[in-house]
This record gives C-alpha cells, sequence and structure tokens, in this order.
C-alpha cells in the first residue's frame, strides 16, 4: 500500500451533507463537489495499478471515487495515509445516484460502510471499516502480529480469506512469515494477481521464485502482463531481473513498439534502456523527424539529446531563417548559442548575424549585456561586432 501524508482537514464541511435529511440545499452542495470533482479527476498512468488522482487533501475517514467500466477506483483517506484500490462495480450492488445514501462491501476480513452519493461517475462521502474479529483472532493464531485497523483495512482491500492461505500452500508456500503476509498485503498481492504470476512463472519456465522476488517484482510495477508485452514483441528469454531493471528505466514494451514503428525494427532491449538512460522518447525522435531529419539514427538521436539539441532549440532556429545541420546544430548549443541570444544581439542592430559570427562572439565572450554597457561608453570608435569583439580581448 502506497502511503502518502495528508494535512487534516476539519470533518465537519464534509460531513454536513451526509448527515440528516438530504434537503435540497445539501444536494445543491452536493453536486457542486461532485462536478469540482469531476474537473480533477485523472487516470493516473501507473501500468494498471489501481489508482486515480484527484487533487487535493481530505479529511480522515471521506471517500472519492470514479467508475470506469466495470470497476470502481474508490480514493480512501486516513488519518495519514491514503489508498485507492478498484473494485467490481458489481459487488456493491446498484451505486446511489444522486440521493445521499448508505451502501457497503462485505468481505471475510470485515466490513465497509460508505454514505455518499454518486453524480454520472463521480462520486464522495464518508466510511467505516468494522473488522471481522474472528477473522483477526484466526489471523493472530496462525502467529501474525501488528494487526492493527491500518493493516486489517489493507487486509480487506486485498482480500485475503482462509482459502487465500490453502492457495498459496497447494502453489508451493506452506509457511508465510509474518514478514511476507506483510508485504503480500501492503503491495495488494490478491489471490487473482498471485494466480497471473504463478501462471507466467509455469508457462515461461521461470522456476519456483520466492515469495519476496514476487512482492519486488509488484513493488517496482512490473505485473506479468508487462514481461508478457515484451515477449509478444519478440523478446522470449527476458529474465526476471530484466524485466526490473527495465521497469525501473521506465522501458515499457509501448516504448519498444513506438520505436519500432518509426523505423527502427531491429531495437533491442538493451539499446532501449540506454535510449531511455538519456531522455531519448518516442516523442523527442518523431519531433526530429517532423523537422526534416528522416533518417536519424538512434545513437545521433542519444548524442544530441546528451548536447541538448531539442525540437524547440531546433524549430525557433529555423523559423528564424537558419536552416541547420544536425552536427551544426551540436556545434551551436555547444557553443552556448541560441535563439534568445541571437535575437539579442539582432536587437541591438546588427540584423544579418550569422551562426558563424554569433558562436564567434560566444566564445569570446561578448554577450547582450556587454555591448550594451560598452554602447552606454559612447566609445566612438567601437561600431563593429569584430570591435566588440577585439574590445573584450583586450580585458576590457
Amino acid at each position: 500500500m502506497k502511503k502518502i501524508s495528508i494535512a487534516c482537514l476539519s470533518v465537519l464541511a464534509l460531513t454536513t451533507a451526509f448527515i440528516g435529511s438530504a434537503s435540497a440545499q445539501q444536494k445543491a452542495k452536493a453536486k457542486a463537489e461532485i462536478k469540482a470533482a469531476t474537473k480533477t479527476a485523472a487516470k493516473t498512468e501507473k501500468d494498471g495499478d489501481d489508482d486515480w488522482s484527484f487533487g487535493g487533501n481530505r479529511a480522515p475517514g471521506t471517500w472519492d471515487a470514479v467508475v470506469e467500466g466495470d470497476k470502481v477506483n474508490i480514493q480512501f483517506y486516513g488519518k495519514h495515509w491514503s489508498n485507492g484500490r478498484d473494485f467490481p462495480v458489481a459487488e456493491f450492488g446498484k451505486l446511489p445516484e444522486g440521493n445521499i445514501s448508505e451502501f457497503s462491501l462485505t468481505r471475510e476480513s470485515g466490513k465497509i460502510t460508505f454514505k455518499g452519493v454518486f453524480e454520472s461517475r463521480f462520486g464522495h462521502g464518508s466510511y467505516t471499516f468494522d473488522e471481522n474479529a474472528q477473522f483477526k483472532a484466526y489471523l493472530q493464531q496462525k502467529g501474525y502480529t501488528g494487526l492493527d485497523n491500518e493493516f486489517m483495512m489493507n487486509v480487506f482491500f486485498t482480500d485475503v480469506n482462509k482459502g487465500y492461505f490453502d492457495f498459496l500452500k497447494t502453489n508451493g508456500y506452506a509457511s508465510i512469515s509474518n514478514e511476507q503476509f506483510k508485504d503480500l498485503v501492503e503491495q495488494n498481492m490478491s489471490q487473482k494477481l498471485l494466480a497471473d504470476y504463478f501462471d507466467l512463472i509455469k508457462t515461461e519456465g521461470y522456476g519456483h521464485q520466492s515469495l519476496e522476488k514476487l512482492v519486488e517484482l509488484r513493488e517496482h510495477g512490473v505485473r506479468p502482463d508487462f514481461i508478457r508485452g515484451f515477449q509478444q514483441l519478440g523478446f522470449k528469454k527476458i529474465s526476471l531481473d530484466q524485466a526490473l531493471g527495465l521497469r525501473d528505466h521506465g522501458v515499457t514494451p509501448a516504448y519498444v513498439t513506438e520505436l519500432k514503428k518509426m523505423g527502427y525494427p531491429d531495437m533491442t532491449l538493451d539499446k532501449a534502456q540506454d535510449l531511455r538512460d538519456h531522455g531519448v522518447s518516442s516523442k523527442y525522435l518523431a519531433s526530429l523527424q517532423s523537422l526534416g531529419y528522416k533518417d536519424i539514427t538512434l545513437d545521433r538521436a542519444q548524442e544530441l539529446r546528451d548536447h541538448g539539441v531539442s525540437a524547440d532549440f531546433l524549430t525557433r532556429m529555423h523559423d528564424m531563417g537558419y536552416k541547420l545541420s544536425l552536427e551544426k546544430a551540436q556545434e551551436l548549443k555547444d557553443h552556448g548559442v541560441g535563439p534568445d541570444f541571437i535575437k539579442g544581439i539582432q536587437a541591438l542592430g546588427f540584423k544579418d548575424l550569422s551562426l558563424e559570427k554569433a558562436q564567434e562572439l560566444r566564445d569570446h565572450g561578448v554577450s547582450v549585456a556587454y555591448i550594451q554597457r560598452v554602447k552606454g561608453k559612447n566609445l566612438a570608435n567601437v561600431t563593429t561586432l569584430d570591435d566588440y569583439i577585439k574590445l573584450r580581448d583586450t580585458g576590457f
């Protein structure tokens, strides 16, 4: 479970909309708040993780939600944490639309009672969690400790039940330590997700893997479909450690697919990781190609990125009438010559500034500020850019 610090807000303003009778004023307030939420709700790109971002802080014991297809993602707010999880809509039956009401979700580990309202796909309200004392006692009998209310909520979110341990035993994990159980719960390693990992490990011949390795994969965002995505691209022999490295460096199947489609069919995973490390995105390559550099190699793109040659730099230079080769663009960047520098010199009256002269000015330390300073001295014999260069070389 991911935790973030949340400022303690007053519960009063949020709870009054859900207590007592649903007056017209309360309904209007609820609608206004939901309308505001729709403007800020945005799905987070986390490769399938159970999380959406709503923006802003919420008081403990409150929730926000958004419905996506047959799932509802609910963001719960505690005293010092927040937690977003997906639930099948079918588990709730009918969600309350328009009118404030209660609904609940019961699992073997406990029950969450919600009070709130949905409008369109968005909802919010308050909640209470009641842990199942008998199930908690069952976990304690198995030797698990540290079962506070927050952890039991995670047990609830992960949908741990007695069958969960039978399932692990069937798959070769008969003894689960307290630390392993904590990691499984906090990483939301549900039976469904574990089954997906076990299927991958079996079908791809990874051999028996420790629970620690499965938790590590999950913690780093390496889900089974992430690995399968690379396999579908032809990378059949990808190891679990290699998959971890790729994920940590931001290399996804989608990234490799985009590069292949852009004219680089022989892309290797090592090269993809190298490109990512140097900030070469598919967008960057596409922008270079759109500017006319069609035959740019990946190595050349990586070198340009290292030297700070951006698409914006090239576009601005082109718009100013300078049609650059990539070699010249890199050279100018290395010498600190950019659009702003050129415009600054031109604004001082030197309209026909060549790139070579601009570069020479930079190399000799002749800046816009320097020329302005010298102009203020009213030196009659300093009129051309060459004059400024000579004067600068004297140390003036």
